[in-house]
């Protein structure tokens, strides 16, 4: 019974350990990738998404300086 909760422990201490903090970019393989789900407000006041290959919020008619 020792051994089988010392073999639960050491499984789970493992898989804790393999997740890792969530990234903004998360990739699949080429050409394919997860971007999070958070918004922005652009200054028109419409709210955007993160989209495209480098995860970036993107405002239609705005440029970043």
């Amino acid at each position: 019974m020792r051994n089988f909760i010392l073999i639960m422990m050491v499984t789970l201490l493992t898989a804790c350990a393999q997740t890792g903090p969530n990234q903004t970019k998360t990739d699949h393989g080429e050409g394919s990738n997860a971007c999070s789900q958070d918004a922005m407000q652009c200054p028109d006041g419409t709210w955007v998404g993160r989209s495209g290959p480098k995860c970036e919020f993107v405002c239609s008619g705005f440029e970043p300086k």
